[in-house]
């Protein structure tokens, strides 16, 4: 199932249980997984200070970093996620324009750079479950 780590300032834990359950939301439609695996999406949140010092670099002028881990990960179903995802998060995202002048010229910044995303592939023998089919027996 999906595994999203989610690189950002520091939150409030109600600003993550929001972006957490709109990311599960985001995920069901775009993955185009059934309602009742909603509970095997996984979710973790990383304060941007820890990560700066232990986890993989944020892109240049990225405020979030969104990083994606699941099967089936086609470049339709990226960009749905993307798409949506930016829509989510892109407004909860402080606003700074790259200089003073810039600010001072009323130059809006790239909206679009602020949110980064990465995405892996699950490996089926580590993430699928172990099944045992009735009849079967251990050796």
């Amino acid at each position: 199932m999906p595994y999203l780590r989610v690189y950002l300032p520091e939150a409030l834990s109600e600003q993550k249980h929001f972006i957490g359950q709109k990311l599960i939301d985001i995920t069901l439609r775009t993955f185009h997984l059934r309602p009742e695996e909603r509970y095997q999406i996984s979710i973790e949140f990383i304060s941007l200070r820890a990560a700066n010092n232990l986890g993989p670099a944020t892109p240049p002028g990225a405020d979030f970093m969104l990083e994606v881990v699941g099967h089936d990960l086609t470049e339709g179903k990226k960009r749905a996620f993307v798409e949506e995802a930016s829509a989510l998060l892109t407004p909860l995202l402080p606003l700074k324009s790259k200089s003073r002048v810039a600010r001072l010229l009323g130059i809006k910044p790239n909206v679009s750079r602020q949110v980064a995303f990465e995405f892996g592939e699950l490996s089926p023998a580590i993430s699928e479950p172990f099944v045992v089919h009735p009849g079967s027996e251990a050796a």
